[in-house]
């Protein structure tokens, strides 16, 4: 497997978890869901088409975004939303770069 465009040290600070190395295996195993989620929605396959420096800020935190959820969602039904939906902020930010599978090449000319 690739190495992922975010780094696990980022996604602790993004969860505010500071030194403690006792989430380590499960932040590593939330960002990868993270990013599986972010290419299932683009289209796109994030891991091999960016790496660290060529990742644009809205999918990195739309990516953040996504793993905070998972992190501080760990069953599928909640009182009043759904922790299985996308969050609506990670949505709009991975829309510009949403590949739509029934475009054509030729709509991009």
């Amino acid at each position: 497997m690739s190495e992922l465009p975010v780094s696990v040290e980022l996604a602790k600070q993004h969860l505010r978890l500071g030194d403690d190395i006792s989430f380590d295996s499960l932040v590593a195993e939330y960002l990868q869901m993270a990013f599986g989620i972010a290419s299932d929605f683009t289209n796109r396959d994030l891991v091999v088409d960016f790496d660290a420096q060529s990742l644009p800020p809205a999918i990195k935190s739309a990516i953040l975004l996504i793993l905070g959820t998972l992190f501080d969602n760990e069953s599928d039904t909640l009182i009043g939303r759904s922790a299985t939906q996308i969050p609506l902020t990670a949505e709009k930010l991975l829309q510009p770069w949403r590949i739509h599978p029934y475009s054509s090449s030729d709509d991009n000319v």
